[in-house]
């Protein structure tokens, strides 16, 4: 993308309207949205009451006192100031809407009416499913994270439950608005039907927590907080903290980095047998750390292909090494505010950043909207999927990239799954369910992430193998990876490979780290990068370590795909206009440390830190926290006003029975749901999870498309199921070329001898 060529969503029109009855946590997830879409070029306009967005005054505060929240979630936007009680500003309100391509707001918005008619899409945010019929229902982000499960993950298994730092239930849902309007967008720009999309935090929440429901179908228990008792563990050392995290297969690279040969006993072998021994195990580990430093650690494991993770505040994120080599954090030039620090969009286009402009003042005039370049919809949209003719190449692994091609999947995109019985998607191997003939087909995990795809089984070390997805390739919109960097490019299935066979080509890299800088060979886990990244900083009892979401979250690895799969809907909508496919580098740290941009943002600002950890206290909260009730459940509360009482009275009344009195007097509260809850909550039957034809449990869409959720029309596939499917119908390949492959293992139905 040259500078002189327009940015990919300036063809487009949105109006954001934010409405100032609405709880917090709702405006936030919108303005996220929003400042997705304006930041790649779309006209957005924020409608803002006379006073201004509430967001102006929340904290955290720049040194001049603006609000570093509301400049982080508005950059690149127009605003104009509307009473939507008046008369005359609800008619030029609706004028807008004649001339938008889409309008984002909120639920319960006094506005809706208006949203849902006319020519702007409506792209709507709410906290509960529809089935809760709950818009008018006391609630925060915390308690959100209650209903979500997500609270019952972090924190010690016999203390309180502990949030994620950040606003990691508003923004997770802004990212997802942000991928449900890109689909929207694409079907008006294909002449089809644009479906309205509803996002609700507590769905997303759900679906970003599907590990815990995952794991209480499976074996009838929920997983949950396990701090000290957890193989992955922070730990301090010389200068900080560190986050110790390994895979399995890892573990002996670790035992050799720490050098004990204390580790080498029997008992340590097995995950079982560490877990078993946790204290054991960390009272060996703990003293190899105390003398080092977070640098010295982390050059050390990563020459050993070992993820430990140092745990930067978001202070320190400015002057990480990755960070400033690919620019992710931009120096903004305010007319008021003077120089802002803040994080651009977390994916690089072909190389190129998209540098925000600032937020708009509340006295700044609003140009006028241009006139849309289509006419409004009527009978003559065709009746499709947002996505369907994309065809999709997906080498996506796990969670980060197998999961942006199943939404894309979810969609009406073909996705083709590349896998080989040399290399199994982890997740085969992951949720291995059972030594019995076929298990590599029964995996749990790898259901819940390949939902709605082809299968096709290659060996990409084959010349063959390669050959056949060269030829693939040519009849792609769409290819997914996330396999360390370089592999694709040493078999000669890189971009700079496939784009020169098909230029129309989109090519979406997810890694760690991003595709180039210092760090781009990391290795990594889910709850490496968050402590890289900024999140587990802001986690942890008050006055304690911090925190990091473990393996039975690994948060960022779940959001990730929210945001890619919006850029991957943008990338191709780009294509169709132009001819030009792109790069699209993906970093997951860049999209984690993107969740708490305004800490970012006032770190910059002020050098003087922030108080870090403090339980799950919030700003501008006067008290908030988790409080265990007679029955032994705990339930989360966000009190407008201090209550020295409400310990004690919850101790003494059943969970279920605080809640509703609290909800009676219009105060936040929740149940903290566990996996089993989930399963159990009639509200997600049929979106957030969903059962497929063989009856296993598996994600829905973490949105609904006009009003409903996704409709799962294949099983994820067993290994190479379609293979001669697919290189039949795109390819014509006969019975003689596919017997041949078979024969020279190219192809293969069963994992190669080893594999496990």
């Amino acid at each position: 993308m040259s500078p002189s060529d327009a940015l990919p969503l300036s063809r487009f029109t949105i109006v954001e309207v934010n409405d100032r009855d609405v709880p917090l946590c709702l405006r936030l997830a919108t303005s996220l949205a929003g400042k997705i879409a304006a930041d790649l070029g779309a006209t957005v306009l924020k409608i803002e009451p006379r006073d201004g967005d509430p967001v102006r005054r929340a904290p955290p505060f720049l040194p001049q006192g603006e609000s570093a929240l509301f400049q982080f979630l508005n950059t690149s936007k127009r605003t104009l100031t509307l009473d939507l009680g008046d008369q005359a500003d609800r008619a030029t309100l609706t004028k807008l809407l004649e001339t938008a391509d889409a309008v984002l707001f909120e639920e319960p918005a006094s506005i809706a009416p208006l949203a849902r008619t006319g020519r702007a899409t409506p792209i709507e945010v709410a906290a509960f499913p529809l089935e809760m019929n709950a818009a008018r229902r006391p609630v925060s982000e915390f308690t959100l994270q209650a209903l979500g499960g997500l609270l019952h993950m972090v924190g010690e298994p016999k203390r309180k439950p502990l949030r994620l730092g950040g606003h990691q239930a508003s923004y997770p849902a802004g990212l997802t608005a942000f991928t449900g309007l890109a689909a929207a967008l694409a079907a008006r720009d294909a002449g089809r039907r644009p479906p309205s999309v509803r996002v609700s935090l507590a769905e997303v929440l759900q679906w970003v927590n599907w590990k815990a429901a995952s794991g209480a179908e499976a074996s009838g228990t929920s997983p949950g907080r396990e701090g000290k008792q957890s193989e992955f563990q922070i730990v301090p050392c010389r200068d900080g903290h560190v986050a110790v995290v390994y895979t399995a297969t890892q573990w002996p690279a670790t035992r050799a980095l720490i050098g004990d040969p204390r580790l080498a006993d029997p008992k340590f072998n097995t995950r079982a047998g560490r877990r078993q021994h946790i204290g054991e195990l960390y009272a060996i580990i703990g003293p190899w750390f105390a003398d080092k430093t977070r640098a010295e650690i982390q050059k050390t494991a990563q020459a050993k292909g070992v993820p430990f993770g140092p745990v930067f505040s978001p202070a320190e994120l400015l002057e990480t090494e990755q960070y400033v080599a690919r620019g992710f954090l931009t120096a903004l030039e305010h007319p008021q505010l003077g120089t802002l620090c803040m994080p651009q969009l977390p994916v690089q286009w072909n190389g190129r950043s998209f540098a925000p402009k600032p937020a708009p003042a509340l006295s700044c005039p609003s140009a006028l909207i241009p006139p849309p370049l289509s006419e409004k919809g009527s009978a003559n949209w065709a009746k499709s999927k947002p996505l369907a003719g994309i065809r999709v190449l997906d080498f996506g692994l796990l969670t980060a990239g197998a999961n942006t091609s199943a939404m894309l999947a979810d969609l009406g995109a073909d996705v083709i799954k590349i896998e080989s019985g040399a290399y199994l998607d982890p997740f085969r191997v992951v949720g291995k369910p059972d030594d019995e003939d076929n298990w590599w087909n029964r995996s749990p995990q790898f259901r819940f992430t390949n939902r709605n795809k082809r299968g096709l089984a290659l060996n990409l070390k084959a010349p063959e193998g390669q050959r056949v997805i060269r030829e693939l390739a040519q009849h792609c919109d769409v290819v997914v990876e996330n396999f360390r960097r370089g592999v694709l490019d040493r078999a000669g299935l890189g971009y700079k490979d496939l784009s020169a066979l098909n230029p129309r080509l989109v090519f979406a890299a997810i890694s760690s780290q991003g595709d180039t800088g210092p760090e781009r060979m990391n290795v990594s886990f889910g709850s490496t990068l968050d402590a890289t990244s900024g999140i587990a900083s802001l986690t942890g009892y008050e006055g304690e370590e911090p925190r990091i979401s473990g393996m039975d979250v690994n948060y960022p690895d779940q959001i990730v795909s929210l945001f890619a799969a919006g850029m991957v809907i943008t990338a191709v909508m780009e294509a169709r206009r132009t001819g030009k496919g792109c790069f699209l580098d993906f970093s997951q740290r860049e999209v984690a440390s993107f969740t708490i941009g305004e800490e970012i943002l006032a770190a910059a600002a002020d050098p003087a830190p922030r108080p870090a950890r403090r339980g799950n206290q919030d700003d501008g909260v006067a008290q908030q926290d988790a409080y265990r009730c007679r029955d032994g459940r705990w339930i989360a509360v966000t009190l407008a006003t201090p209550d020295a009482e409400l310990s004690a009275w919850c101790a003494a009344t059943e969970s279920a029975e605080a809640v509703v009195s609290l909800l009676a007097k219009g105060i936040p509260a929740a149940l903290c749901h566990d996996g089993l809850d989930l399963l159990r909550d009639k509200a997600l039957a049929g979106v957030t999870l969903v059962r497929d034809e063989r009856g296993g449990l598996v994600k829905g869409l973490p949105y609904r498309l006009d009003g409903q959720g996704v409709e799962i029309e294949r099983a994820a596939p067993d290994l190479g199921q379609h293979t001669a499917e697919v290189l039949r119908c795109l390819l014509s390949y006969t019975d003689a070329q596919l017997d041949a492959l078979a024969a020279a293992g190219v192809t293969s139905t069963t994992p190669s001898v080893g594999d496990v």
